[in-house]
């Protein structure tokens, strides 16, 4: 499978899970992880099509830091990632690490959480693949109207949720 194909299918998985988090609490752990692993791998392959080198140990926001440098992601390709969204990354990368690395205490994600946080990891998505690639054929055409589509969905859901939380 490309990393292209990881990418698409990565997006799907989060929309999925998303989807049945609605419903089932069980769904949330698998959201966090997949919102997480959808805007590194993005970050990954416009780094690396940028010819920047990945670190092979990079912690939870450090890709998305990398694609927001205009060092190694030079404007207009910049990943626009300001304070405000890295903090509800943060808090998407938190909830992420203590499922995947539990320390004997209860795991627990907030609706409100994933509303406000999975619109940051489409927004790199969408950014870094979609609106300003840094090679035009990234992802394939077919694979942009996936991302498309499984992105605006997941956008649906996020604003569904941040919604209920405030009536």
């Amino acid at each position: 499978m490309t990393p292209e194909t990881a990418l698409s299918e990565t997006v799907a998985f989060t929309l999925a899970r998303f989807d049945q988090s609605v419903e089932d609490e069980r769904s949330k752990p698998w959201v966090a992880v997949g919102g997480v692993l959808m805007a590194q791998q993005a970050a990954v392959l416009a780094l690396r099509a940028a010819g920047d080198a990945i670190p092979a140990q990079a912690g939870g926001t450090e890709l998305l830091l990398r694609a927001a440098s205009k060092d190694r992601l030079p404007a207009p390709f910049t990943l626009p990632f300001g304070a405000a969204a890295r903090q509800s990354f943060d808090r998407l990368v938190d909830a992420r690490n203590a499922f995947m690395h539990p320390r004997g205490l209860l795991w627990h994600v907030s609706a409100e959480t994933l509303a406000r946080s999975l619109p940051v990891a489409t927004r790199v998505v969408r950014h870094l693949i979609l609106i300003q690639p840094v090679l035009p054929d990234l992802v394939s055409p077919d694979e942009q109207a996936r991302l498309n589509d499984d992105l605006r969905a997941i956008d649906a859901i996020a604003e569904f949720l941040d919604y209920t939380e405030e009536s």
